[in-house]
Parts: C-alpha cells; structure tokens; sequence
C-alpha cells in the first residue's frame, strides 16, 4: 500500500480515486476525472504509468473500461470505473488510510489527527490530505474546502403575508427536525391551518445549517416531475443527477435506491408541500424511497398533507411510526392567545366566540380581519347570520 519511502504506492491511488466516482457508472455524461489524464492529475503521476497501472488492474479484474461521452469532450473517449472487486479493494486500503495519523491544523491547532476524524469538514479526498501532508508536513484542515452546506433549491415559495404566534408548534417542530433517528416528518393539519407557512419559517432557522429541497405536490404532480427536482438538487451539491436513469426507463425501486446512495451524508432536507390523494406511481415512489431511509446518513423526508389524506395514499404505516422512522406531527388551529394577536384583539367574550367558531384557522381569521364576507361565504362553515355575527364581534373591540 506504500512505499519504502513512506508514499502511496500508485495501484493504491488509482483504486482511491476511482471510489470516489462511482456513482457515475450509469451517466450518460461523466466527469474528466475518470478519464487517464483525469486520474493521472488527481494522483500527481504520469500520463504513460497510469496506462501500465491501469491496464493491470484491468488484468486483475479491479477496474472495467468503457466509452462515455466526458464534460468538455466532443466525442467519446475511454473511461475506468471500480468493478465489486475493485471497491472491495479499494474499500480495505480506505480503511487502513483513515487509521494513519499525520499532523494537522483544526481550527487554528495543530494536532495529530486521522483522515476519519476530518473527511466530514472537507471535500478534499484522501488523496488530496495525503499529498498536501507529504508536500508540506501537515495538513491545513481549515484550508481544504468546507463541505458545502446551505444549498436550496425551492419551487413556488409561498407568498408568507402574515405570521404570529406559533411558538410552542416552531419549537416543536424544530426539535424533530433536528431529531436524527426521525427519517420521516409529516405534519398534518386541517386545510387553512397553516402548515405551509409553519413549516417555511420553521426551515429558515436551518438556512445555512443543511441543504433544502422545497418542492410542492398535489394530486396532479407526476413523478416525473418530482425526479426531475431531485435530480437537480442531486446535481447543486456536484453528485451525479438522475438523467441517464430516466432516459433508460429504470424501475421506481432503482430509482429510490440510486438517490439514497448518492444524496446520503449531505446534511439535506427532501420537503414536499401538499401531499394528499396522490398518484399510484408518487405513492409507489415514497414507499420505496422509505426502505432506503434508515441507512442514508443526515438525510430527512418531510411532507404537509391534509388529515384527510386517504391511507391508500400514505407510504408508510403504524410499524414506521412505533419504530420512530416516520413521525407524525398534527397541527391544530391557533390558540387563544394567538389568534388574538392574529385580529389584533384583547382577550374577552368576543375573541372566545370567534375562536370557538373558528377553531383558530389562520385561513379564516385572514378572511375575517380582511373583512371578506364573500370569501367566508364561500368555505360552506357558516350560515350568513354567523358570518354577520363573526365579522361583528371582530370588531367589538
């Protein structure tokens, strides 16, 4: 694995490098860096050896060569990817790297440290550590590009006009946001409770903190749609998208698999907005995206859905939930408290009829402050003579 001289041996770099890519082994487009002259730069050895090593290693069954189309190349050139017995292999020498110590700068202190200790600050490679070690002595941990970490890809924001209250349900959702053993968060809540803007201002604490994904769903969205978005987001945080997967037609379950394993270990957040009575393939989608939830690494699924989403709808069921993979989170109306502050009342016998006819749904208290009779007319809750009353008593202060 190393040289007498305390260096990587070659065959070590190459089958480290190529673990690295492989995700790409079913793009159509694939990057330079598995091409001869990609590896040869990434490992810092000639052109003309990498061919030798390369070849070899073909011989011994650890790397499979084929044609690709590579970014910034017109036509096809040659390009290597591990086979199962190459990641193994190089699985092993990865293991026994990560156990080496080398002096490092962390946080303005030098230290000895271990690959393993630092691979979740950096997006440099092992073998980006090692060379910058064996060139300089140490490694400069705080100069080797953080991994990024704050991207966000989002859909239709919602248009958030007014926001009060709500602290003890942000707090809370917070909380089981940053849960780690919850995969899964579906909040739930009757239609105008609010939980699309809830939810919006509740992801704003975790700005900077993690990736998001917003994406909203409804009855007609089809799952071309959504592997689209994830395929793009999947692409924002430089990991292979899922083109060549949907050129080619692949089964949902591929699918669900190919974006667990590439989208694990990059602090993200998957939101969809409106899940309700789905189509049968979004439905099918989420099930199977479900059984791959549990091994992907700071990744969590959350969905808004009406209670009245139909459980032929559901993706999950009381096992998920009693194993605490999937939560459950059911939304009420405002308090008291809050819709008082919502009309900009004082509490008192009229603030308690609105708040018991109204149950405290933000949607209808919107109507009743905008004074919209028409609107409240419209929802099918209340006869005229109560939404004569209401709008009355909205005003008895």
């Amino acid at each position: 694995m190393r040289s007498e001289r305390g260096k990587m041996e070659t065959k070590s770099k190459v089958l480290v490098h190529l673990l690295r890519f492989t995700g790409f082994a079913d793009e159509l487009l694939v990057p330079m860096e598995i091409t001869q002259r990609g590896i040869a730069d990434a490992t810092g050895v000639k052109l003309t050896h990498i061919s030798r090593v390369l070849k070899t290693k073909i011989s011994e069954g650890l790397v499979s060569e084929k044609k690709a189309h590579v970014e910034g190349i017109r036509r096809r050139v040659k390009v290597y990817f591990l086979t199962r017995k190459g990641m193994e292999k190089a699985n092993e020498i990865m293991a026994s790297l990560e156990k080496i110590r080398f002096p490092a700068v962390v946080d303005g202190e030098k230290r000895d440290v271990d690959y393993s200790e630092i691979k979740d600050r950096v997006t440099a490679g092992i073998l980006e550590v090692m060379d910058m070690v064996e060139k300089e002595g140490y490694a400069d941990v705080d100069s080797l590009y953080p991994q990024p970490v704050g991207t966000a890809l989002v859909y239709h924001p919602p248009e958030i006009e007014r926001f009060v209250g709500r602290s003890r349900e942000m707090e809370e959702l917070s909380s089981l946001i940053g849960d780690e053993g919850i995969k899964v968060l579906i909040v739930f809540g009757n239609p105008g409770y609010g939980k699309t803007t809830l939810l919006f201002n509740v992801l704003r604490k975790f700005a900077g903190k993690a990736n998001m994904l917003w994406y909203p769903v409804n009855g007609k969205t089809k799952l071309r749609d959504i592997l689209n978005a994830i395929s793009s987001f999947l692409s924002s945080l430089r990991k292979p998208g899922l083109e060549a997967l949907l050129f080619e037609n692949r089964p949902v379950e591929e699918l669900a698999k190919a974006i667990a394993s590439r989208i694990s270990g990059t602090k993200s957040i998957l939101i969809f907005d409106g899940y309700g009575e789905m189509r049968d393939e979004v439905v099918e989608f989420f099930l199977d995206l479900l059984q791959f939830m549990e091994s992907i690494e700071g990744v969590k699924l959350i969905l808004t859905a009406r209670e009245d989403t139909p459980y032929y709808s559901r993706f999950y069921g009381p096992k998920d939930v009693e194993k605490g993979t999937v939560h459950e989170y059911h939304l009420s109306g405002l308090s008291l408290k809050d819709t008082g502050e919502f009309l900009g009342m004082k509490e008192g016998d009229a603030l308690k009829k609105i708040h018991l006819f109204t149950k405290g749904n933000p949607a209808l208290l919107k109507m009743l402050l905008n004074r919209d009779f028409e609107g409240l007319k419209s929802t099918g809750r209340f006869s005229i003579e109560e939404i004569n009353m209401l709008l009355y008593l909205s005003e008895k202060d």
